[in-house]
């Protein structure tokens, strides 16, 4: 006899299969389009790419190298970031080498995360008749998540990974089964240097849960949790980054307001900070709120990104999201376990979830029905996308230099020395540019006195010339 199909686990199977593929054909789309670009989808190629050489060669001095984005000279990834999750990617490189490798990679991880939902949410709700509908809702609303689908988008972060993988710690917490939470604790903490902070307050809730229910096995692990991140932490901001940047970290800066300490007043109040909030909760019908010790375990990550000055750090555009993104979900489930136990209106619950889903999917999503949808990589290709490929097989020996503008250069970064285009040009073997992105671009005060530079310099002949696409080779 078959076993009977679980109609919910199918859908949901379904629903991630769709979301695979969906995302990943226009993930590599974006990128094959000239709408991915250096930062970042170029600097993460290269870092992959030349710890994969490392790993195929035994030459381990390319181990998490890369060439400095303001500077001539090879750098470790750690004088960024304390990203080292990348050299465990570097292995997939053996399949495939490029670009297409990480975001489909980012692609699945995001949407294993539905998986870690359904599951957490049958564990939450199991004492509701209608637990495995109520957790499918959930399981789609966070597909359907416009901060999650556009992290998705921009181009590719170790960070954003965090997001799958914090789902699936909390998963093996739930379970009791340590060891297995603590492998995906391990993978968080090493995508971004500032993970710690959270998982510390993961540790510190779960030895507060362990005290609770006077579960000795819990408080130890816990402890472990939060001893290890504070440990990473202060290792990642005090001796790993300034050892292989040579300075403090360069994202300090965008807190110096806070050495008023009234102006923690000025961020938190702001009419974005409340925007912020509400794009990040609304999608979940702010049932979060009913919850909040779990929106707690992420404070680190609401704090670091409301006082921060830089703009980009409070919106849903980008991978900034990406830590709090669980603990909404994590938090909405026991809110909504909380709203049951009150009400028992599970048909309101479940309307609630998703009228709230579609109007956000609608209003704020990327897909192709919503208001926002991310199309110009179907319907708007730009022109050099033939010269590019062309270019891209043309150079692809790993061992000449190149130098390109910003959207050309993940074609180009699959070797050791890729100089993004600037003052240091000179230093590369080809020179690959888009006129626009020289003269129309944020950059052009940098960049066009370069360009006219180059233009002049007799080292530099120009070997191919059309319209907006320009090569340069040196003599």
């Amino acid at each position: 006899m078959f076993k009977r199909i679980n109609k919910f686990k199918l859908a949901l199977w379904v629903f991630m299969i769709a979301y695979i593929v969906y995302f990943s054909v226009l993930a590599v789309m974006r990128y094959k389009t000239l709408y991915s670009s250096y930062y970042d989808l170029g600097i993460m190629n290269q870092t992959v790419y030349n710890t994969f050489r490392a790993l195929k060669t035994g030459d381990f001095s390319r181990f998490l190298e890369m060439t400095n984005t303001v500077g001539p000279e090879q750098i470790k990834r750690m004088a960024i970031h304390n990203d080292v999750l990348l050299a465990f990617l570097a292995p997939f490189y053996f399949i495939f080498a490029g670009p297409v490798t990480l975001l489909i990679i980012q692609t699945v991880i995001l949407a294993s995360g539905a998986l870690a939902i359904f599951k957490i949410g049958q564990i939450v709700f199991s004492k509701i008749k209608e637990k495995e509908l109520l957790s499918l809702v959930f399981s789609l609303a966070y597909l359907f998540y416009p901060p999650m689908q556009k992290a998705n988008l921009f181009d590719f972060h170790a960070v954003t990974l965090s997001t799958g993988f914090l789902l699936w710690m909390f998963y093996f917490f739930l379970k009791n089964k340590f060891y297995l939470s603590s492998l995906f604790f391990f993978l968080s903490i090493f995508t971004k240097e500032q993970l710690p902070l959270t998982t510390g307050f993961f540790g510190a809730f779960v030895i507060y849960n362990g005290w609770k229910n006077k579960e000795t096995k819990k408080i130890r692990f816990g402890i472990i949790l939060a001893a290890l991140s504070f440990i990473w932490f202060i290792l990642s901001m005090s001796v790993i980054i300034p050892y292989f940047r040579g300075s403090k970290h360069f994202a300090l800066e965008y807190y110096v307001d806070l050495k008023n300490p009234l102006n923690i007043f000025k961020y938190i109040f702001r009419t974005r900070t409340w925007q912020y909030l509400f794009f990040l909760l609304g999608p979940v019908s702010f049932l979060s709120l009913l919850s909040p010790i779990f929106l707690f375990i992420a404070l680190p990550e609401f704090g670091i990104n409301i006082l921060s000055n830089s703009m980009n750090m409070t919106n849903i555009y980008y991978h900034y999201t990406s830590v709090i993104t669980p603990f909404i979900f994590i938090s909405a489930i026991y809110g909504t376990k909380f709203f049951w136990e009150k009400t028992k209106k599970i048909k309101l619950i479940v309307f609630l979830i998703v009228v709230f889903t579609s109007i956000f999917a609608y209003t704020k999503g990327p897909l192709f029905f919503s208001n926002e949808k991310e199309i110009h990589p179907f319907l708007y290709p730009q022109k050099e996308i033939a010269d590019v490929e062309f270019w891209a097989k043309t150079l692809k020996d790993e061992n000449l230099k190149i130098s390109s503008t910003g959207q050309l250069s993940p074609f180009f970064t699959s070797r050791r020395y890729f100089y993004t285009f600037s003052k240091y040009y000179d230093l590369s073997d080809y020179i690959i540019v888009r006129i626009n992105e020289i003269y129309d671009y944020p950059e052009k005060n940098e960049l066009v006195p370069v360009y006219e530079q180059l233009v002049g310099d007799k080292r530099y002949e120009l070997i191919y010339n059309k319209d907006n696409f320009k090569v340069f080779k040196k003599i």
